[in-house]
């Protein structure tokens, strides 16, 4: 069973849903969370266009306001970009919609990206990838327990447009 959260409350996407199902819930959640008017609030605020310079600080933004924090295996939460923000945790569901949320503001082209990083079948990773290559993905570089010691302006450098090695991917186009 997979869920989702909305303000709070839960909602059963579909009994026992697959990864094709959570991608294509995650389209229709980072569309809302791009509503919210946090966004333009801060796409102003930090005077960000639809650039590889913005993308970047986009990037920085998300990774150093967030830290990564897996869900119950069982229960597959998706929360919105200003979510995520708020509660200072995501995973890579959750930080796609949160870049994607900004993406869709400023519009920029681009999709998330379903990966299989091992060799057994199973799709096991996400990320947004814009329609000019770059690859956002804070997941790369951080603890897998969300320890912050691994967050400094230096390491932050060398995950920004890097892609994990994978065996079989799934685009879906967003914007």
């Amino acid at each position: 069973m997979k869920l989702i959260g909305s303000k709070g409350q839960k909602q059963l996407i579909k009994r026992n849903a697959n990864q094709f199902d959570t991608i294509r819930t995650m389209k229709a959640v980072a569309i809302e969370s791009a509503r919210n008017p946090y966004f333009n609030y801060l796409i102003n605020k930090y005077n960000l266009k639809p650039d590889k310079e913005s993308i970047r600080r986009i990037f920085d933004y998300a990774f150093f306001n967030t830290h990564f924090k897996k869900d119950n295996p069982s229960v597959q939460q998706i929360r919105t970009g200003t979510r995520s923000l708020r509660e200072g945790k995501a995973n890579c569901v959750d930080y796609s919609i949160l870049l994607s949320s900004f993406l869709l503001n400023l519009g920029i082209p681009h999709s998330f990206r379903m990966v299989e990083t091992e060799k057994n079948g199973n799709f096991s990773h996400i990320y947004v990838i814009t329609q000019n290559g770059l690859t956002l993905d804070c997941v790369i570089g951080q603890d897998q327990d969300g320890n912050e010691q691994y967050k400094t302006d230096e390491q932050r450098k060398n995950y920004f447009d890097r892609e994990v090695p994978y065996f079989k991917k799934f685009d879906l186009k967003v914007l």
